[in-house]
């Protein structure tokens, strides 16, 4: 018996939530947690069998909040929990691993290797990760969780698992970007994080700046210089999210927006006007 909700976020997924559902449906329940689409991700998600919800608004740029994960909860029929989206799928034999897991009592929060395809190049994955991603859902605590926060376990250390980083145990991210998509959504993201280290009282400081976007650079383009000019793209384009996050943090604590720079202006403005009236 299958023990398993796979939970899926999604927003105007028509192209890609027909194969989700299908990688995912004989292996246990999966619910759709949609963000207010408005193409045919809901006609198309139930025609293959899962079930559809529009998940709560929390005037966040993420998922993982303590509203959507009590949403989740009281939502999902299952003990265990994946937490994915519409642009991931699973080999079979990663598949089987996790009815494996569902079915038995010791483990209770397990590291999934999650391998990144950038640019349409599935040669390779540009970025390798393990993330904790399949889990009881009585175990994990969403509650002051971060953007990129995938909440906190609340069980024995001897109850986590990390499954071998193996191409057939490995999660398929097919990350769907070009540059405007790049930089419009992570704008988003962006402007999150950097309310958040706002809010929590984190100062701007150059030498963080200049740190993180060298730690992302350095990050993708450990793998990604194999795939050449793509690859040297995508690791620029992650730094330079890394800059859009303490760019819009420094506004922040400055108080800068389009209206205090026009305010600016408006004084040397005047001070040009006045010079002709002299």
């Amino acid at each position: 018996m299958n023990n398993i909700t796979f939970v899926i976020f999604t927003y105007n997924e028509e192209k890609r939530i027909e194969y989700v559902v299908k990688n995912f449906i004989n292996f246990g329940e999966v619910l759709i947690m949609d963000d207010g689409s408005t193409d045919k991700t809901k006609e198309i998600a139930e025609r293959f069998g899962a079930r559809f919800f529009l998940r709560p608004k929390t005037g966040k740029a993420y998922v993982e909040s303590p509203e959507v994960f009590d949403f989740v909860k009281k939502t999902a029929s299952n003990n265990w929990i994946y937490w994915g989206h519409a642009d991931q799928m699973m080999p079979k034999t990663l598949l089987d691993r996790l009815v494996k897991i569902s079915n038995q009592e010791k483990i209770k929060y397990v590291f999934l290797p999650f391998y990144t395809y950038l640019w349409g190049d599935t040669r390779r994955a540009m970025l390798k990760g393990s993330y904790p991603i399949f889990f009881r859902k009585e175990y994990v605590d969403f509650s002051d969780d971060k953007i990129h926060g995938l909440g906190r376990f609340i069980g024995k250390d001897d109850e986590i698992l990390r499954l071998p980083n193996k191409l057939e145990l490995a999660i398929r991210h097919y990350s769907l970007y070009d540059l405007n998509k790049f930089i419009l959504g992570h704008l988003n993201y962006a402007k999150a994080e950097a309310q958040q280290k706002y809010d929590s009282g984190i100062k701007f400081s150059s030498a963080v700046l200049l740190g993180a976007m060298l730690r992302y650079y350095l990050m993708y383009y450990k793998r990604a210089f194999r795939g050449g000019v793509k690859g040297i793209m995508v690791s620029l384009l992650n730094a330079f999210f890394r800059l859009m996050v303490y760019a819009r943090l420094y506004e922040l604590e400055n108080q800068i927006t389009l209206e205090s720079i026009e305010e600016n202006y408006i004084k040397e403005k005047n001070k040009i006007i006045q010079e002709l009236n002299d």
